[in-house]
């Protein structure tokens, strides 16, 4: 999830719209239950499957082995971060990519939340992460070409807007939780012309010509998109009253789109599924056959990819074999700069040492999440296990 995209669109109520998740999404449920006592009339559905843990996931019947991208026509690059990222737990040092997300001011943040970080710590995130969302701006693809070339590596995700909403809002991508979501499936290639499609599509073309421009420029991209597709809040994610999504569809669509229509080869495929809040975390999961990463999102001041009352196991996003990164990493409440980032790194070290990668959040207005901002980053990023960009070694 996202919040704060830019410093040029605060919204009220911003957080809790977006970010309940990060609080504690059983007190919204909770909430909702005492307004319906309270006296509100249209009680909402209840969710069609209790929250679970179970590996639910997707055969493809491919078994392909972890040590190479889905992608037959990969790129060299592409292949050696694989490689790279997989071999990493093995290691008794420089283990963990240390990361940052941008907002949509790249270069006003970059120059704060890198630059700033080498000027204080004399340590700079090795990972830089971008969303392709509504305040998409084009000077974003310098700013990931730059830190590419100095050796670090590159992320991206989407929020774009709702494309089933006639009115273009950059903060459409939220919504109201227990409205009816559109019908996905009505985006793909192959549907039927419609305003949502055509909107759709061209969000679609608009990203594969980001793509090509990196790729033009050599870089490698580790996308993730429809993130958090298990979770009612996006427009692509799980409808709250059926229970059901065809996000797997929407991203194998994409995946095709981008590597068959574009003919791009530069991107390794993530996968990053929520906390199993309201269906499990593998339910969507797209497929052996094309995904590269494991990349899992976790707000909370205790990194933690369970909900309370269930045990902290992470056997499904295991099952799979694939590199493992924290892709999506915030603190809860207050926002206030006390939390410790050292969080990041106990809890890989002590529970989830598959965990290759770590990219902390933007902060934004009155919210103090990112590594400069927040407690004890220092001493994370001069942790041996963690790995900036003064250190990283994926090119050897």
């Amino acid at each position: 999830m996202s919040v704060g995209h830019s410093s040029n669109h605060p919204k009220a109520g911003e957080w809790f719209h977006t970010r309940m998740s990060r609080v504690d999404r059983r007190t919204l449920l909770l909430a909702a239950g005492a307004a319906l006592a309270g006296g509100c009339t249209a009680q909402p559905a209840p969710p069609a499957a209790k929250p679970t843990l179970a590996p639910t996931v997707t055969s493809t019947g491919t078994g392909r082995k972890v040590n190479r991208p889905g992608d037959p026509k990969a790129k060299p690059d592409a292949h050696k971060i694989l490689a790279w990222m997989n071999a990493l737990p093995q290691r008794d040092s420089k283990r963990v990519v240390a990361g940052q997300q941008l907002s949509a001011d790249a270069r006003a943040d970059y120059e704060k939340l890198f630059r700033g970080m080498t000027r204080r710590f004399g340590k700079t995130p090795a990972l830089i992460g971008a969303s392709f969302d509504g305040y998409w701006k084009r000077e974003t693809i310098p700013v990931l070409i730059d830190h590419w070339r100095a050796g670090g590596l590159v992320t991206m995700e989407l929020h774009r807007p709702n494309p089933f909403l006639p009115k273009v809002d950059p903060e459409s991508y939220r919504g109201d939780l227990w409205a009816p979501k559109g019908d996905l499936s009505s985006l793909l290639a192959d549907a039927k012309p419609s305003p949502a499609r055509n909107r759709w599509r061209k969000d679609v073309e608009l990203l594969g010509d980001i793509i090509q421009e990196l790729d033009e420029a050599g870089v490698t991209l580790i996308l993730r998109p429809f993130h958090e597709a298990n979770g009612i809040w996006f427009w692509w994610g799980q409808d709250y009253k059926t229970g059901k999504s065809d996000s797997i569809k929407l991203y194998r669509d994409l995946y095709t789109y981008l590597t068959e229509t574009r003919d791009l080869h530069n991107i390794l495929w993530a996968f990053s599924p929520a906390r199993p809040w309201d269906g499990p975390r593998m339910r969507y999961y797209p497929g052996d056959d094309i995904i590269d990463i494991m990349g899992p999102t976790s707000y909370l001041n205790t990194v933690s990819f369970a909900v309370e009352g269930q045990a902290e196991d992470i056997s499904d996003m295991l099952a799979p074999e694939r590199p493992m990164a924290l892709l999506e990493v915030g603190s809860g409440e207050p926002f206030d700069g006390s939390w410790k980032s050292t969080e990041i790194i106990d809890k890989i070290r002590t529970r989830y040492p598959q965990m290759t990668m770590f990219n902390c959040w933007h902060g934004w207005v009155d919210a103090k999440v990112a590594l400069i901002e927040v407690s004890e980053t220092d001493k994370l990023m001069n942790d041996p296990w963690v790995m900036s960009l003064e250190n990283i070694d994926w090119r050897g």
